[in-house]
């Protein structure tokens, strides 16, 4: 009982305040518009809706590269014994962790170094970018349901019939729900994408709902074109929810479940995996480099100097959304410690879910619509919006990385300690908290960068005189010449991959320490 109350307590702090400050926003700014909407139909014609399907079949294309290109980089390096694979899990990770406009710029140059038609950048460059950035994820998802397939059904098979044979009918039906857990998540990141398309000139939904914001100021009309994607991201997320909910994705370890590997007769799965590393991020990072390379010196010292100024601020930013959203997780998924699943744990789900459904741009423009009143400038005026953008923004990516963790704490272990009178939370301290700290690191490190590299929504939502690197960029970009341009990216890039081995630095010393102490 005494669990259940600290629990209950705990939960109910932190469910009622993404509610309150993320959750309420949302339903206050769709319910101030709904006096609006009678009106604004009318606006919605054969152009628009031809507009979601031409942003719905390019985010279709996406998702089906990411998830195929998934599955044969997800099976070399989680089924197989080639070289290095750790070394090249972590490399493999760094386009899903750098912003994507960055990649953007660095594409878009190498367009222009080929001497290919503008026209020919847009749509091609837009695409393979967001392929680019969204593979990791699907090999993270699709890698994970690889090592959670028992090898005595794959040796079963293997006794009877071809491996070809066993990976159409064994691997791929057990893999279905990783497989169509990539095609979902990726497709609702790359339909609610607004910096790439931007960035590349592509009209799709979200340009357009951000130009009914911002330039025409018909914030009713775009709150209401919203919908029809917030619609259709939450039918996806709710239709595959039983894949969704239970599919081992972002899985921190594999505890009991004996894994077959097959030997690599030749370096063909090594090759492969490289020659994927070279396009997704060696190449990326050499044109930026040869871009800004062309206005020497002094447009590195020059790009430095124009973002010196937000270097602290966007770190400081991160680090709090990161500390947040993870507590968010952790309360959010510690309930899976319990007997089954309880209706209020569904309720926290179905709302995190929601969350991150809605594209980047509605979040802020609600946000603002909610905050902008004299009572709550204190929070419209301040950077405190910005961390509510990001919390509400990536809870659900925290809560799935620790909640898939906490289902691979033997229940015995909390069982027998609570038999024996330890309380609830220093069986957190002793036994749950030490099993998660790999997957709580992990969810803090996601959304460090996750937050550190988000455009959408910070656009909408910095207050004057906040400086963000990535907001620095992208409106410096616009009048600033490709030499500067690659040289920001450059700067940026760097910052980014410093405040990550900051993290890492610091949790080796916050280790350390526990170590020393019990020693």
């Amino acid at each position: 009982m005494g669990r259940e109350l600290d629990h209950k307590l705990s939960f109910n702090i932190i469910f009622w305040s993404v509610f309150i400050f993320v959750g309420l926003p949302l339903i206050y700014t769709f319910g101030m518009t709904i006096g609006a909407w009678k009106k604004d139909l009318g606006l919605l014609d054969g152009k628009l809706f031809g507009l979601l399907m031409r942003s719905g079949l390019i985010s279709l294309i996406i998702s089906a590269l990411s998830t195929v290109i998934g599955v044969v980089l997800a099976f070399f390096l989680y089924k197989t014994d080639i070289q290095f694979k750790s070394v090249l899990k972590i490399i493999l990770l760094i386009p899903l962790f750098v912003s994507p406009y960055i990649l953007a710029v660095a594409w878009r140059d190498l367009f222009l170094i080929l001497g290919l038609s503008s026209s020919w950048i847009s749509y091609v460059g837009m695409i393979g970018v967001l392929t680019m950035i969204f593979v990791p994820l699907s090999v993270l998802i699709i890698g994970s349901g690889l090592s959670n397939i028992d090898a005595s059904l794959e040796e079963s098979g293997l006794m009877l019939t071809s491996y070809k044979e066993v990976f159409w009918k064994i691997i791929l039906p057990l893999i279905k729900p990783a497989l169509i857990s990539s095609l979902v998540l990726v497709f609702i990141f790359s339909i609610s994408e607004f910096s790439v398309p931007a960035y590349f000139g592509v009209k799709v939904f979200t340009t357009e709902i951000f130009t009914q914001f911002s330039a025409f100021y018909n914030h009713s009309l775009a709150i209401f074109q919203s919908l029809l994607l917030v619609v259709i991201c939450i039918a996806l997320l709710f239709a595959e929810r039983q894949y969704l909910a239970e599919a081992p994705f972002f899985s921190i370890g594999t505890k009991g479940v004996k894994q077959k590997v097959y030997q690599s007769s030749t370096k063909l799965g090594l090759w492969i995996v490289m020659a994927w590393l070279v396009i997704s991020v060696g190449l990326p990072i050499v044109v930026l480099f040869a871009q800004a390379a062309q206005g020497g010196t002094a447009v590195f010292l020059k790009s430095f100097n124009l973002l010196r100024h937000s270097f602290l601020n966007s770190i400081t930013l991160a680090f709090v959304g990161a500390l947040l959203l993870t507590l968010v997780g952790v309360v959010a998924a510690l309930g899976y410690l319990g007997q089954g699943r309880r209706r209020y744990q569904d309720y926290f789900d179905g709302m995190l879910l929601i969350l991150f459904a809605i594209p980047s741009t509605i979040l802020g423009v609600s946000l603002i619509q909610f905050y902008n009143h004299p009572a709550l400038n204190f929070i419209y005026s301040s950077d405190a919006i910005i961390v509510i953008g990001y919390t509400g923004k990536f809870a659900f990516i925290a809560a799935k990385i620790i909640k898939n963790s906490v289902r691979q704490i033997p229940k015995s272990l909390i069982e027998s300690a609570e038999i024996v009178g330890v309380n609830y939370w220093l069986r957190l301290r002793k036994i749950v908290f030490p099993i998660l700290m790999p997957s709580i690191f992990t969810a803090f490190l996601v959304g460090f960068i996750l937050c550190l590299g988000e455009l959408g929504t910070t656009i909408m939502l910095y207050p004057p005189g906040t400086e963000i690197m990535p907001i620095k960029v992208f409106t410096l970009m616009a009048n600033a010449s490709d030499f500067l341009t690659s040289a920001m990216v450059l700067v940026v890039l760097a910052v980014s991959l410093i405040g990550v081995l900051g993290i890492y630095g610091l949790a080796y010393w916050i280790a350390s320490k526990r170590e020393k102490r019990y020693d």
